[in-house]
């Protein structure tokens, strides 16, 4: 068993604070060195052993709850008090009730009382403190929760594991003939040192256990992603498509769609939710299976993306927000007609050079009555790209923290304008590699390719 003040690796119990009030330590003010070995062979025998069971009982259990519950228990044993208070927390305003109990180890509710003013002290000196109070002035000022309790005696400890604050363990009783010795004092600081690493031990594994939980989810989530995510349509007269779906987490903020429509079009939507992770990837597949709905019965992609606002406004926490385009390609007719909320600019890429097309309206999830436009009707030519990406692309960062951006892309394409669609996603996924040098991509990012043959 390790001795908790005595081997270089584990906390010294917190120092006992000198303190001339009598309030402080009793009768006289006078100064008291305290220690846990008094001299007395019995009691000192008895302090050690307490020490002990404890420091034996804590290790034991990795149960957070658990380890909760003996901390209390155990306070109130060593103590003799009639209550024992666990808070929870780093700074005085921040302490919060864990567990508390009574002598007969019933658990104590509602709103609780105690001395806040001598709680405030230990925490902002850091060492253990006690109070032994003589009179209704001396509970005054020690604070009114102290003289409307009638406590006599009160004493805490606080709590540090890993050079941080965790918490304060506070007892107190109203009994008049107790008082907390100096020997209290002493033992009650040491205990409270390997206290608070067990507080720390169970609440790191409690945070492995809910990692380990919320990995599981995660890829749940994934696969489910995967699965629902359209494939690329086969067979489109007029049209090549190209595409490249890259998660930054197992779970994507980004999402998009191929529709081939009744009439020969194709609807292309492409689409980045704040965030990325399980919540995002949720959100991105509501906005899916809305569009599918929609397109099914509206022939007009400005009302489509209306109505999608509408819902996700309706039905979003407020501060996340998705951005959006979609297009409808009439390879027959050679046309295009777009609605964009706030997304990357759709890139038209032909033989005379690239251009951005504009931005029509904001992004989706913020105003409920916003009326979505769609652009004028867009020309188009064989041999014509549309190029679709999320912010992903553009805001790749290279390991000297420089962005992607926009004229890399652009140039990326003006040389591949003559390959295929396919051919062209695979460009500029080779020159995201080689800006980011082979790194981790930072954000999820997707490109779809749409050539008019």
């Amino acid at each position: 068993m390790k001795w908790p003040w005595s081997k270089k690796d584990e906390p010294a119990p917190p120092p006992v604070r000198k303190d001339a009030s009598p309030a402080a330590h009793g009768r006289g003010g006078e100064r008291e060195t305290s220690t846990i070995l008094t001299g007395d062979a019995t009691q000192d025998s008895r302090s050690l052993q307490i020490l002990l069971d404890t420091i034996a009982a804590v290790t034991a259990n990795i149960d957070l709850d658990t380890v909760l519950r003996d901390i209390v228990d155990r306070s109130l044993q060593v103590t003799s008090a009639e209550r024992a208070i666990l808070l929870l927390g780093e700074q005085p305003d921040d302490l919060s009730v864990r567990m508390a109990m009574d002598r007969e180890g019933r658990s104590l509710t509602g709103e609780l009382q105690w001395s806040r003013s001598l709680v405030r002290r230990c925490l902002e000196d850091g060492v253990a403190v006690r109070s032994v109070v003589q009179s209704d002035q001396e509970a005054l000022e020690l604070g009114q929760s102290v003289y409307d309790l009638k406590l006599r005696a009160v004493m805490c400890a606080p709590m540090r594991a890993r050079n941080r604050t965790v918490g304060v363990i506070y007892v107190d009783s109203r009994a008049v003939r107790r008082e907390f010795s100096s020997r209290d004092l002493a033992l009650f600081g040491a205990i409270s040192a390997q206290l608070a690493i067990s507080v720390e031990n169970a609440r790191l594994h409690a945070d492995s256990l809910e990692k380990v939980r919320l990995q599981k989810d995660v890829e749940i989530a994934r696969r489910i992603q995967q699965h629902l995510l359209p494939p690329v349509p086969n067979h489109l007269t007029g049209l090549q498509l190209g595409l490249r779906y890259v998660a930054a987490e197992q779970a994507s903020g980004d999402t998009y769609d191929l529709v081939p429509l009744s009439d020969g079009r194709l609807a292309v939507m492409i689409g980045d939710v704040t965030g990325h992770g399980v919540g995002a990837a949720l959100l991105t597949h509501a906005v899916q299976a809305a569009l599918r709905s929609y397109l099914e019965l509206i022939d007009d992609a400005a009302t489509v993306v209306t109505r999608i606002n509408q819902r996700l406004v309706a039905g979003v926490e407020t501060g996340n927000f998705m951005s959006l385009l979609l297009a409808i390609i009439d390879p027959k007719a050679r046309t295009l007609e777009y609605v964009n909320a706030g997304h990357p600019g759709l890139v038209l890429s032909r033989a005379s050079g690239v251009t951005v097309l504009e931005k029509t309206g904001m992004v989706l999830g913020v105003v409920g009555e916003q009326v979505y436009r769609a652009s004028p009707k867009v020309e188009l030519q064989p041999g014509d790209l549309l190029f679709f990406h999320t912010d992903g692309v553009d805001e790749a960062m290279s390991p000297r923290r420089e962005m992607f951006g926009n004229e890399r892309l652009q140039a990326v394409l003006a040389r591949a304008q003559n390959l295929a669609a396919e051919e062209v996603v695979g460009a500029v996924e080779e020159g995201l590699w080689q800006h980011v040098a082979n790194g981790a991509v930072e954000d999820d990012f997707t490109m779809i390719a749409v050539k008019l043959s």
